[in-house]
């Protein structure tokens, strides 16, 4: 009798230390959205701010932009590594199929992280060619600033959609 108390006890515990580590593995994938999805859009929220093409802009697009490319990769790696968890993890609890509504909404969040990696690696293009560019002349970078802008812009749109969709998955 005891030791079927103690299984009990195991199992409870086991169960419950999968419970946290589901719990966490989600929460690091939706704060990596979360961060990358704001860095892009605090960029485009502060150069908006400013006067374009303004010594404060130009200076600005060159210290953050360096800055939100590598915070970003983070993200990039762990969202796809967390995402897979997070439908390992799903697919455990449910040992059943699923729904074809569920599958098309994974396939376009994965669709969506695929563009915004591309997105992201342009953007590592746009700033070498901001530096470049402003280290020729004062307003030599400012085509690369405007790319950044609206690169940041397609990726926080698209993270904005792949957020909604996990919400939607979540209550599925």
């Amino acid at each position: 009798r005891c030791a079927k108390r103690r299984d009990g006890v195991r199992a409870k515990g086991e169960r419950l230390r999968a419970m946290i580590i589901r719990s966490v593995v989600l929460w690091v994938h939706v704060l990596c959205g979360v961060t990358w999805v704001g860095t892009c859009a605090s960029f485009l929220l502060a150069a908006s701010a400013m006067t374009a093409e303004s010594d404060e802009w130009r200076e600005f697009a060159l210290r953050a932009a360096p800055r939100i490319n590598r915070i970003n990769v983070v993200p990039a790696l762990l969202v796809p590594m967390t995402g897979a968890g997070n439908l390992f993890s799903a697919a455990l609890m449910r040992r059943s199929p699923f729904p074809p509504a569920f599958i098309g909404i994974i396939a376009m969040k994965v669709v969506l992280f695929f563009i915004m990696g591309v997105v992201l690696a342009a953007s590592f293009a746009a700033e070498r060619s901001m530096r470049e560019g402003f280290a020729e002349s004062a307003d030599g970078g400012t085509a690369a600033v405007r790319q950044l802008v609206r690169l940041y812009g397609t990726i926080a749109t698209l993270g904005t959609v792949a957020l909604g969709l996990g919400l939607w998955l979540a209550g599925t």
